[in-house]
Parts: C-alpha cells; sequence; structure tokens
C-alpha cells in the first residue's frame, strides 16, 4: 500500500482532523507519518501514528483581540486588521522551517503524496521548489478560502450576493489592504526556496494536486468558478471515546427541557470573558435552560466568582457523548466544533473574529442554521436573545436537519483516499 506524510499545523483544531485522517487511511493498510508539534507527540502516538516533530521555532500562539481603538472601526477593516497579524504568524513565519522539515523526511523516505492541512504552507514551497516532489493534496480544516467572482475576498466575513461579481473588490484586498502581507508571504516563499508567489496567500490551495474539503457544499459559498480539483469530503469527526466517565451531573442532561453547549475551543480560550462569561450571566436565570460549557482547561483562564445555579462548567467533553443532549451551541466559531454541531443538527449562535471565525460565523447564517452576532464579544443580553430566537424557530433546527442529513451521506476516509490514489496512482 502507500505511504503518506500527513502534515498539520501545531494547533488542536487543525491537528485532530488530520488525526483522524491518519487513523482511517492507516485503517485502509497505508503508512502514515504525522509531521507537527513536539507538543502533540503524546496526542499523535495516542491514536497509533508515527510521528514526526517540527522544529521548536513552529509555535502559534492565541490570537490578540482587537485593540479598544480598533473595535470601533467598521467589522471588515477589523476583521482584515486581525487577518493580517493572523497571516504572518500563521502562515508567513513558520513557512520556512516546515519547508525544512519536509525535505528532511523526504530525503531520507518514500513518501507516496503528502496530506497538508491548508496552513501549513511549508508545502507550497515543496510544491514550486522541488521538482522531484511527490503530490500534496490540501485539507481544507478551515472554511475554503479560494477567491471568486461569487464570494467577497476571505476575510472579511460578507455573505455573498447572488448575481454579485467580486472580482473588483478582490483585486483592491488582495493588492492593496493586504499588499504588506503578500509581499511578506512572497519573501517567505522565495527563503523557503519556493520562488516567487504566483498567488495571493489564500489562493495557495489550488496550486495543489487536490483539495479535501472537511466540510459539505452545503455549508460553503456557491461558486461558479471553483476548481474541479476540490472536492466536499464532508467532516472527519472523531469516534465515540470509549474511555468517556461521565461527570455527576451527567443525568441533569436528559432533565433539561433546553441544553445549551457553550464553547471557546481549544485555541482562542484564553480570556473566558469573551464569550462563556456572558452565557452564563446571559442565561442564568433561566430555570428552563441547562448551560454546560466546556474551557477547554488552558492555564491562566478565570471564571467568575459565581457560577450560575444552571451551568456546569467543565474543561473537556467529548461532543460524540454531549452533542445528542444539546439543543443550541454557542461557539466562537471553531470550524472543527461547527461541524460536530452539524452533524447533530444542533443550530448555532457564533460570536468570533479572529483566525477563520468570522468567516465561520458568516457560513453558519447563510446555510441558516444559526446567528452570526457579529462579534467576539457579545453581550449576555445579546446571548439570550439568540438563543432563545434560535431555540424557538423551527427554520434553523430544519437548515441543521438538512445539513446533517449531508453530513451522514458523506464518507470522507474513503473519499480522501479515492483522492490520494488519484494523485499518486498506487
Amino acid at each position: 500500500m502507500a505511504r503518506y506524510l500527513l502534515a498539520a499545523t501545531p494547533l488542536r483544531g487543525h491537528l485532530m482532523p488530520m488525526l483522524v485522517i491518519g487513523s482511517g487511511l492507516q485503517s485502509l493498510g497505508h503508512d502514515i507519518t504525522v509531521l507537527t508539534g513536539s507538543e502533540f507527540a503524546d496526542t499523535v502516538r495516542a491514536a497509533g501514528l508515527e510521528m514526526v516533530a517540527l522544529p521548536d521555532e513552529v509555535r502559534i500562539d492565541p490570537p490578540a483581540g482587537a485593540p479598544l481603538l480598533m473595535r470601533k472601526l467598521p467589522a471588515p477593516l477589523r476583521r482584515f486588521w486581525l487577518g493580517r497579524a493572523e497571516l504572518r504568524s500563521v502562515f508567513v513565519e513558520p513557512m520556512a522551517a516546515e519547508a525544512h522539515a519536509l525535505r528532511g523526511i523526504l530525503a531520507g523516505t518514500r513518501v507516496d503524496a503528502i496530506l497538508a492541512d491548508v496552513t501549513f504552507t511549508g508545502a507550497l514551497a515543496v510544491l514550486l521548489g522541488d521538482a522531484g516532489r511527490p503530490p500534496i493534496v490540501a485539507c481544507g480544516v478551515a472554511p475554503l478560502t479560494l477567491s471568486s467572482a461569487d464570494t467577497p475576498p476571505f476575510g472579511m466575513a460578507w455573505q455573498p450576493t447572488q448575481g454579485a461579481d467580486y472580482r473588483r473588490m478582490t483585486r483592491v484586498a488582495q493588492r492593496v489592504i493586504m499588499r504588506d502581507s503578500q509581499r511578506a508571504f512572497d519573501a517567505a516563499l522565495r527563503g523557503a526556496g519556493g520562488g516567487g508567489a504566483p498567488v495571493f496567500v489564500s489562493d495557495w490551495p489550488r496550486l495543489a494536486d487536490a483539495v479535501v474539503q472537511l466540510s459539505v457544499a452545503g455549508f460553503e459559498y456557491p461558486r461558479s468558478d471553483l476548481p474541479e480539483t476540490v472536492e466536499f469530503v464532508g467532516p472527519a469527526l472523531p469516534p465515540p471515546d470509549a474511555s468517556f466517565q461521565p461527570p455527576t451531573w451527567w443525568s441533569d442532561l436528559s432533565a433539561a427541557a433546553t441544553v445549551v453547549l457553550v464553547t471557546q475551543g481549544t485555541f482562542d480560550n484564553t480570556n473566558l470573558d469573551q464569550l462563556i462569561t456572558p452565557t452564563l450571566r446571559g442565561l442564568a436565570d433561566r430555570p428552563d435552560v441547562l448551560v454546560i460549557a466546556t474551557t477547554g482547561g488552558r492555564a491562566g483562564q478565570q471564571l467568575p466568582e459565581h457560577i450560575p445555579a444552571n451551568a456546569r462548567v467543565t474543561d473537556w467533553v467529548p461532543y460524540s457523548a454531549l452533542m445528542p443532549h444539546v439543543d443550541v451551541m454557542i461557539t466562537n466559531g471553531g470550524y472543527g466544533g461547527v461541524q460536530y454541531a452539524l452533524s447533530h443538527g444542533v443550530p448555532l449562535v457564533v460570536a468570533g473574529e479572529t483566525s477563520d471565525k468570522a468567516e465561520v460565523a458568516a457560513r453558519v447564517a447563510f446555510s441558516g442554521v444559526g446567528i452570526d452576532l457579529k462579534t467576539s464579544t457579545p453581550t449576555p443580553e445579546a446571548v439570550r436573545a439568540a438563543v432563545m430566537r434560535v431555540r424557538d424557530d423551527d427554520r434553523y433546527r430544519s437548515a441543521g436537519q438538512r445539513l446533517r442529513a449531508e453530513i451522514d451521506s458523506a464518507t470522507p476516509i474513503d473519499a480522501i483516499a479515492n483522492a490520494l490514489k488519484r494523485c499518486c496512482d498506487v
């Protein structure tokens, strides 16, 4: 069988679906090696996969929120400001070290194909600079970033208007607003041995031999000019955790009229006052609502001194166990968590602006499965109103069930295995 190298940016939300894919491909008989940060060595080994560690310099810190003055700017400009900083920390600065690590593996081991998450730009340096490279498949662990005549520029988090032509807006965004970022990307790519950048940074996946998007088409903006190399394969969700021991409050889930899950995910979760605290306060006086807050357990977190009687707070609960009980999910827009909610037809309330979270929120609203609060710091009143609206309006749950059915029909591991086979003919 084939030997595949999976390259994942050292972010838990990016790595975990890659591990699901790796385990699935390994079960089909393929040899799998994972290239990611050393801090995830135990996680990779627990998945039963071989690992090679990236250099320690490849570390990505949680994003900083917009300064107070910046928060007064129109949302699209504020998001571009945040996006420029994150583009450098995720796409530009790690590139050379990522490419060096990839080439080190390729020099000593036969690799039939590389499956790289879309933020692992070291793969682009190899794609453009190495004549004897194996096929490279980009893995969409985030919303589809490719520019299109049918969609606003990625990062603005605007929902497209049917029939509009966004090409001119995209040129302005890429050549003017993001010019410095693109120059930094071009310089990094040259420094990593890939030559000059032939496309804008967010368009690099269109150069890959294939793109496997870890969602369904119903959750993405329609594009008349979508490259033929792009395939929606469905989310790569982890199997149920057989070792999970329910907490003492687990029986409260079945007794509650409405169960609300609130999370800030595993990355942008240092300041719980952004979303978890407003949710606890906004729903505190609702005896018909049980709030489950998962914090991610990051060091330095501070919860409110008083936890409402209708709330249960925990570091982590496997979604496979919790999601069947959930009526509404409140999230800052992590792509993987949203996919898990969609797989259960759970409607969403999203409040996030950093990383790709505003783009996820916009797609939640566009697909009809939830509400985009258009901020990362909502008030308790705004959270409460959105939860009640999503819970009581059947249109949100109907949209969720539509996407659930689409996800149920997807076979991501088989689809990815077939995409790899087409690329490398093994």
